[in-house]
């Protein structure tokens, strides 16, 4: 029998990927477990290797080691944990030993490299509150330790809907290898002020804002800065970064297209996973299945009701109907109409639809770092790559790695004999990638996991 996987949970999509988890998408993630906070930390081993313990909103922790490495540490009932291997649920072999609050050690035993004691960083942290647009929001400055001036890396995360100050591991795992971070909630997230968004245009105002902050508190602390914006970030961090005031950019398993190419894609690449890539009809009829749907989405459904009641007509009865997904549009094709316009209060949020990055992307003066996940199903690549090779060979200056076997959130997975996925690590390489090209603009060959361009 096949190993299960057990897919990591997602993120709250521009719309929601089915009706039934509305009121996950349109809530709050429930609080940390107090009983687990006093271990959040990345810890340095004798040999100066990291492991990074980051809370999960049930009671559990995930363990992330700056290789890429990964599980989750949940209480067993018995003052111990339990050890599972990445997103699966299969054990680890990995054992993790906490010890009590006031330690701040852990011991580790089964991983290869990082095995024994491991302390607390002590990070030079500094919480603030800055205004952007009206609403005050809350941010965190952690330097690594030692002597500046650091790179200073502004992290702009994606659509989640959490306190990136409670849950962001890249806070702590950047400074542990040299860079300055700045974390804060997005509006309408954790305690920054302000409505949840997902309007592209303010979000980005609220990161030049933070970036302006951050140099505010670090002073010559700091050298170059620049971006970090992951899935949805990776239209919001370039249309920041094209405000001025930043070195750099680097975006990760984002899209260099608009919001509705990322459901056309999705349409697309579900068709082409249930065996029907070479049927033009099914590839024609989805396509224009997605941009009807495209189109009712981004005209608050105004536009684009009969052309796709006929297209579901024209096509409800091929075989490869059923098989459509996407970000939205496979919604539009087992409900009403009607029934997802009624939706639509309390998981729309403003979204851009009509944003296009590519004029932005062009415009660009500074360094920009693409990283792509081949296997990316939320955030298919294979437009991207190919407008990011077309403003390389115009001259802009993009660098792009794209890495294999890696899903969106660079989760780097195993297929298995059911053709589940299972996902065990973040991609070899990627950590070092984000580090290697903020200090350097060097994009390594890593473990062959990397391909440069």
């Amino acid at each position: 029998m096949p190993p299960k996987a057990v897919k990591p949970v997602s993120k709250c999509l521009i719309t929601s990927a089915s009706l039934l988890v509305l009121a996950a998408c349109s809530g709050h993630p429930a609080p940390i477990d107090l009983s687990i906070t006093c271990h959040i930390g990345s810890y340095r081993t004798a040999e100066g290797g990291v492991i990074d313990l980051a809370p999960l909103s049930a009671p559990a922790l995930r363990w992330r080691s700056g290789d890429g490495r990964t599980g989750r540490l949940e209480p067993d009932g018995e003052g111990g944990w339990t050890h599972q291997l990445g997103w699966t649920d299969q054990p680890h072999p990995a054992r993790f030993a906490l010890g009590s609050c006031d330690d701040g050690r852990i011991e580790v035993d089964g991983l290869e490299g990082l095995d024994g004691e491991a302390s607390r960083i002590d990070f030079p942290t500094t919480e603030t509150e800055f205004e952007s647009g009206g609403e005050t929001l809350i941010g965190r400055l952690i330097l690594p330790e030692g002597e500046g001036p650091f790179p200073l890396v502004v992290l702009v995360h994606g659509s989640e809907q959490s306190s990136a100050r409670q849950y962001y591991y890249m806070q702590r795992l950047l400074p542990a290898r040299g860079l300055a971070a700045f974390v804060y909630d997005k509006r309408g997230t954790g305690a920054s002020g302000g409505d949840y968004t997902q309007d592209f245009h303010l979000l980005a105002d609220d990161a030049v804002n933070a970036l302006a902050e951050a140099r505010r508190l670090g002073g010559d602390q700091l050298g170059e800065a620049g971006y970090l914006g992951t899935s949805q970030g990776g239209w919001v961090a370039p249309l920041a970064a094209s405000q001025g005031g930043a070195d750099f950019v680097i975006a990760a398993y984002g899209m260099a297209e608009g919001a509705l190419a990322e459901d056309r894609e999705e349409v697309l690449l579900s068709l082409i996973e249930a065996g029907y890539g070479d049927d033009e009809v099914a590839m024609a009829g989805g396509r224009a299945l997605a941009e009807a749907a495209g189109r009712l989405m981004a005209t608050d459904f105004e536009e684009g009701r009969d052309e796709l009641v006929a297209l579901k007509r024209q096509y409800g009865d091929m075989p490869w109907f059923d098989h459509i997904e996407g970000e939205f549009t496979h919604e539009f094709l087992v409900r009403p109409i009607w029934q997802v316009q009624m939706a639509m209060p309390f998981i729309e949020r403003g979204t851009s639809w009509e944003y296009e990055p590519r004029a932005v992307l062009a415009a660009l003066d500074i360094p920009a770092l693409w990283i792509l996940a081949e296997g990316d199903r939320e955030a298919p690549p294979e437009t991207t790559r190919a407008i990011l090779a077309e403003l390389q060979a115009e001259g802009a200056p993009i660098d792009v790695a794209v890495f294999p076997n890696a899903g969106h959130g660079m989760i780097q997975y195993e297929l298995v004999a059911d053709g589940s996925r299972l996902e065990t690590r973040y991609a070899e390489g990627y950590f070092d990638l984000v580090v290697d090209w903020a200090q350097n603009r060097t994009v390594p060959d890593r473990h062959g996991q990397t391909d440069p361009q």
